[in-house]
């Protein structure tokens, strides 16, 4: 009988080892580094629809690589860019004559209650002249511009910065549902319009991946940083630096070797990066967390303390 009890307790063990891997919560989590397949494309599964039918041809939304002076116009100034990596979602004021009216679907996603859309986006100006620019955000049901369900913002240039802005959007609201992502660009081009440029676009719970980066600068070297506090209860910084783009793996296992988290899974530019980690499922004892790059590897220990 004791063989028999233990037999199953080392069968439900492993069982749980296995499903106590929990995955973090990434839907979209895009930087169009390897999205498509040329320099005019656009991530598989998403889609484009030029409603106005009447831009410049091969002007519509597509991924496109920094410094070409396509599709915002000939003129030398005007040169697409992407926020901190070689390629981004573009479009141009010639996409519409007069009124640009063009729609990119991201593929289908099914929301659960906190997940986010968060991007990056410049519109509007270069670095000597402003004009005005409006981008939409749509949740859809399909990937057609007459299944709007709600808009969630018009995003308007006013100014003459050409910086980066970061845009936040709660999608909890269409929890359980299917819905697709639509950014519409819609802008009067015989008045105004110039570009605009969509970087980083993330969609997922932002808060069970905890993933920043710090600095775009690029570190002098690989390095992964004890984490801070360490011990901890319930929740850690981890710190880490990467000397060039790489794909990125930052796993924590427990005292066994067995997997107890995926804190993070995907590429990553150049640059200093914060994790947050957070223990709340996780019983008190020792714990492991290694960073895996194409270059570099490195584990260290942290100490959960309830």
């Amino acid at each position: 009988m004791k063989k028999i009890y233990f037999t199953l307790l080392f069968l439900l063990i492993i069982a749980f080892s296995a499903n106590y891997s929990f995955s973090q919560r990434i839907l979209i989590n895009q930087n169009f580094e390897t999205a498509g397949f040329n320099s005019d494309s656009l991530p598989t599964g998403w889609y484009q629809v030029d409603v106005d039918g009447t831009g410049t041809p091969g002007v519509e939304w597509a991924v496109r690589d920094s410094g070409l002076a396509y599709p915002a116009g000939n003129n030398f100034v005007y040169r697409t860019r992407a926020f901190n990596s070689m390629r981004s979602l573009t479009i141009g004021w010639n996409a519409g004559n007069p009124v640009a009216d063009d729609w990119c679907f991201t593929d289908s996603l099914r929301i659960q209650t906190g997940d986010s859309l968060i991007f990056m986006m410049t519109l509007g100006s270069n670095s000597t002249t402003a004009y005005i620019d409006t981008m939409q955000v749509h949740v859809c049901s399909e990937q057609d511009p007459l299944f709007s369900v709600q808009k969630l913002a018009t995003i308007r240039s006013l100014d003459t910065s050409n910086d980066w802005v970061e845009y936040k959007f709660s999608l909890s609201a269409f929890a359980g549902q299917k819905i697709y992502l639509g950014f519409r660009y819609w802008m009067n081009t015989s008045i105004d319009g110039l570009l605009c440029y969509i970087d980083n676009i993330f969609v997922g719970n932002r808060s069970s991946i905890g993933i920043n980066q710090l600095s775009t600068g690029i570190p002098s070297k690989f390095a992964l940083n004890q984490n801070y506090p360490n011990p901890f209860n319930p929740s850690t910084k981890i710190k880490f630096d990467l000397a060039k783009n790489t794909n990125v793996k930052l796993t924590v296992f427990n005292s066994l070797g067995q997997k107890m988290m995926n804190v993070f899974d995907g590429f990553k530019t150049a640059g200093s990066y914060e994790a947050s980690f957070d223990g709340s499922s996780l019983a008190s004892g020792t714990y492991y967390y290694r960073l895996e790059t194409d270059y570099f590897t490195e584990t260290k220990k942290m100490q959960l303390v309830k």
